[in-house]
Formats: C-alpha cells, sequence, structure tokens
C-alpha cells in the first residue's frame, strides 16, 4: 500500500514528485476539498492505455504556509474498464494543513509521456488545481467527475455535452476553454465551453478528426480549467482537466447516451425519479448502474437505484428521501454501457428550504424521443442540459 503522509523537506519531495515514466497516459484532473479541521483531500481520475495502465502515484502541494513544496502520495487505486478504449483509475489521500495555516494551496502532478499520435499533444503532461482555505472552515469549492464528458465524437456531427460540475460550497462557477495543459499545443480543433460548462463543437470541426491508428479513441485532445468564486469570502479555487476526444465514423459502434435529469425539489420531498438511456445502434441493449451520489458535505447516504433491465431504450430508477438534508445541490451519477462504450449521466437535485410538489419523473417517452434523434443524426450529444 502507498503511503498517505506529506514530506515537508522540499529536497525529498522533489525526488518524491518526478513523473511516473510512463509513455500511456490518456488525461486527468485532480479533485481538492478541505474539512473542518484542515485536512486537504486530494481526489485523483486519471485515463490510461488499457494495456498498460497506470497511476497518479503522487502529488505536490505548495502555498500556504508549506515552504518549498510538500509530496502526497495517493492511495491505493480503483480502476474501471468497463470502457474498452481506456482504463480509468481513481485514487484518494489526504494529508492536514493545520500546522500550514490559512492560504492558497497548489496542487499539482506531471507525468512524462501521453500516448502517441496525438495531432495537438505529445511529450509530457500535467495538471493543477488551487484551492483556498481560510484556515478555519470546510471548504468544497468544486465537484467534477470528469466522466460527465463524453469523449466520442462523431465525425461530421454536432457535438454538445455540459461538464456537469457543482459548487457544495454554492461558489459561483465559470468555464475557461483557452488553458492548456502541459503538453497540448492547440485546443481540439472546434472546442468551446460556455457559460453554463457546455462544451460544443460543430459538425464541420469534428468532420477534421482523423483516426489515430496507433492509439484507439486518442484522436484529439482537449483541456479546460473549472473556477469557483466566492464573492462574500473573496476566495477563488481552480481544477485543470485533460482528456481526449474518440472521432468515430457515422454508423460505426458508437456509445450509449443516458438522458440527464434536473430535479427542484424542497427539504422533504421523497424523490424517484426515471433515468434513461438509449443505444445509436439498435441491436445493442443498455445496462445502467449507480456511480455516485453527493451533496454538500461530501458523499450522502441512504439512496436507491434499480437499473432495471437490460434494453435499448433502458430505464432506471432512482429513489432517495430528503428529509433532514440541507438545502443544496444533489448530483447522482449513472453509468450506462453497452459491453464496450460506455456515457455517464447525472440526476441533479436542486433543493430549497419550504413545502412545494413533489418533482414530476421524467417520461419514459423522452427516452423514445432521444433514440429517433439518434437515429436522425440530429446531434450525437443532445442529452445535456
Amino acid at each position: 500500500m502507498k503511503l498517505k503522509f506529506g514530506i515537508a523537506i522540499a529536497a525529498i519531495a522533489a525526488i518524491f514528485a518526478m513523473p511516473a515514466m510512463a509513455s500511456h497516459n490518456r488525461g486527468s484532473v485532480l479533485i481538492p476539498s478541505i474539512d473542518g479541521n484542515g485536512n486537504l483531500t486530494v481526489n485523483a481520475t486519471s485515463f490510461w492505455r488499457t494495456s498498460a495502465p497506470d497511476d497518479v502515484n503522487r502529488v505536490t502541494i505548495s502555498g500556504g504556509g508549506i515552504v518549498g513544496s510538500t509530496t502526497l502520495n495517493m492511495g491505493a487505486d480503483t480502476t474501471d474498464t468497463s470502457d474498452s478504449r481506456y482504463t480509468r483509475v481513481d485514487e484518494t489521500a489526504s494529508m492536514s494543513l493545520a500546522n500550514f495555516g490559512a492560504g492558497t494551496y497548489t496542487i499539482s502532478w506531471g507525468d512524462c509521456c501521453r500516448v502517441s499520435g496525438i495531432p495537438n499533444a505529445g511529450g509530457s503532461m500535467g495538471t493543477t488545481s488551487t484551492i483556498f482555505w481560510d484556515g478555519t472552515n470546510a471548504t468544497n469549492p468544486i465537484t467534477f467527475d470528469i466522466n460527465n464528458i463524453q469523449p466520442e465524437v462523431v465525425r461530421g456531427s454536432a457535438y454538445s455535452d455540459n461538464l456537469g460540475a457543482s459548487s457544495a460550497n454554492g461558489d459561483t462557477l465559470s468555464y475557461d476553454d483557452t488553458v492548456l495543459t502541459v503538453g497540448i499545443t492547440s485546443q481540439a480543433t472546434g472546442f468551446s465551453i460556455n457559460g453554463t460548462g457546455q462544451i460544443n463543437i460543430s459538425g464541420a470541426n469534428t468532420a477534421t478528426y482523423a483516426d489515430n491508428g496507433s492509439n484507439i479513441g486518442a484522436d484529439m485532445a482537449f483541456a479546460g480549467e473549472i473556477k469557483a468564486t466566492n464573492g462574500a469570502r473573496q476566495t477563488t479555487a481552480t481544477v485543470q482537466f485533460d482528456w481526449l476526444f474518440d472521432g468515430v465514423a457515422q454508423g460505426s459502434n458508437q456509445a450509449p447516451d443516458v438522458v440527464d435529469v434536473i430535479i427542484n425539489a424542497t427539504v422533504g420531498t421523497n424523490i424517484n425519479t426515471a433515468i434513461g438511456a438509449t443505444d445509436p445502434q439498435a441491436a445493442q441493449n443498455v445496462t445502467l448502474s449507480f456511480v455516485s451520489f453527493t451533496g454538500p458535505g461530501g458523499a450522502v447516504g441512504g439512496s436507491t437505484f434499480n437499473p432495471g433491465t437490460p434494453g435499448n431504450p433502458a430505464s432506471g430508477t432512482f429513489g432517495w428521501n430528503s428529509t433532514g438534508f440541507g438545502v443544496g445541490q444533489y448530483i447522482a451519477l449513472i453509468s450506462g454501457t453497452d459491453g464496450s462504450l460506455t456515457d455517464q449521466g447525472t440526476i441533479t437535485i436542486n433543493l430549497t428550504a419550504g413545502t412545494g410538489p413533489s418533482p414530476v419523473p421524467l417520461p419514459a417517452g423522452i427516452y423514445l424521443l432521444g433514440a429517433a434523434l439518434a437515429g436522425l443524426g440530429v446531434m450525437r450529444r443532445r442529452r445535456r442540459k
């Protein structure tokens, strides 16, 4: 098992912070949060070539009262190989900032090389995140699962998807599509993120995403930054991310589409809602599974998920009694797979105080409409809010 403590000697930290010397990285993101006792937790997600998965292993932390920098060794790996294009690796580790005090902390990592053959990226890579701690209060400025981004792009079809980021603090989120992480020489052709976190690429641009013969699904790199701003506290936090688009031809096997659901409800509402999915290939069934449920303060218990019977369309049911929970935004992540390719959808629950009508479950008919749109090729990623 990897060590989980920080080393506060800059010279030793520099040694341990050396890249893993891998040659098969496909992207990464670091998500930091700090609890009321000053414990910094870093959740790292990285993607790797399936034949040679690796991990983030360690991150470098600087800022606040830290002299120079220190190294945080990440925890045991959790791997996900449900998508044939890549292996996803998740790691979590914590360290105390109590002796370092208030300030802005920077968390970063790097790797020697990406997978080869990407037209707008190569060589070293790395991502960086920042978080401000006031020395007393817990802070969880940015919640983000990079798998909310569907990496598949159908050549010649418009692409639209949402980052699905939120802030447990209630901070204002903004997005920068000009940020390039280490090793990316230019942004993915036509890639842009608007003020709601929506990614858009025109069909004329997706048509230029040529197939990378040396690495499956590594056809065009993209990167961005999420920024959380709290005007009352005059604080900011940032999360960089990068990943790869997979350009596929019209009519080829395409990833399923899990439809997002947004529910506006009041505290005390017993929520019971459907979430559905379709697959562009009529003969392929989609299997749904629960990924996580988080809210202000982190993981939320007490929810249920019935994945239903695999099919096309498929429909599962998510249940949760919000009695006793606080006002804020809660997000359940649901994954769908056709046995080879995956997609991830979100159930976003916006809880407010007071009383009001229960949310109306998303009608099953909308899934059939989604399937029809997919068949017509109107827009590959039409599900996002």
